[in-house]
């Protein structure tokens, strides 16, 4: 999932700006939201610090705060995780800063016609998905919930179950479940070596395993789940 940041000092615009990201991301069905919009950038910054994943941050520059959007988002750079970041802005001379400070913007979004506003926004957000995606190709997989298509980072999945429904699986991830038409056997295909098969009815991150009782046959995950194992799943553990 793509999170969406919004800073913006100003109330009006900032609840345009949601608005319309919100009423966008639903309308084209993509694996993105609105995770916090707030006039503040160290509430910002703090909660991407304890953030998974990958984002898109949406910086007005003259905010009225202790620090502007330039340095928000040499903050947010210097966090290390890959981050798409988008300026908000009324003086179109500002653009230059940001080759200035190195923060390599994904665009410079002028706050003029609303249309115009909304254009490059969805422009910025379709960018940035499509970013995520190529990145990591080789180091993800695709799953349809849905009408959605949702590409998930191998490191984000704790571990894949069968349910009582028939060819239809649930897959779980540190930060959301997901439920999809499949088969197991199909999935092992597109895993790694990290995921094994202990048991018949689930495949598990081995990365993700918080403890084994091989007396009771389970394994209990990072998200305190408790998955089976079978014999032939304890031997590869």
């Amino acid at each position: 999932m793509l999170d969406l940041y919004i800073c913006e000092d100003d109330a009006k615009q900032r609840e345009f700006v949601t608005n319309f990201i919100t009423d966008y991301c639903i309308f084209r069905n993509l694996d993105a939201k609105v995770v916090l919009s707030s006039p503040d950038p160290e509430e910002i910054l703090a909660h991407y610090k304890n953030a998974l994943g990958t984002a898109m941050f949406f910086l007005d520059i003259d905010l009225k705060a202790n620090i502007n959007g330039m340095e928000l988002a040499i903050k947010i750079r210097d966090e290390g995780k890959k981050a798409a970041i988008a300026f908000l802005t009324t003086h179109s001379e500002m653009t230059l800063l940001t080759f200035e400070y190195k923060i390599e913007a994904l665009d410079f979004i002028i706050k003029d016609k609303p249309d115009n506003i909304k254009r490059k926004i969805a422009e910025c957000i379709t960018t940035a998905i499509e970013w995520h995606t190529s990145t990591n190709k080789n180091n993800t997989i695709r799953v349809t919930v849905d009408d959605k298509i949702i590409f998930l980072e191998l490191d984000e999945i704790i571990y894949i179950e069968t349910t009582q429904v028939r060819h239809k699986l649930r897959l779980y991830t540190q930060r959301r479940m997901l439920e999809f038409s499949g088969e197991l056997i199909a999935m092992e295909e597109k895993l790694d070596e990290r995921f094994i098969r202990c048991h018949k009815s689930c495949i598990i991150n081995r990365d993700k395993i918080k403890e084994i009782d091989k007396k009771a046959n389970t394994v209990t995950m990072s998200n305190n789940s408790t998955c089976p194992i079978s014999n032939r799943g304890k031997k590869l553990l």
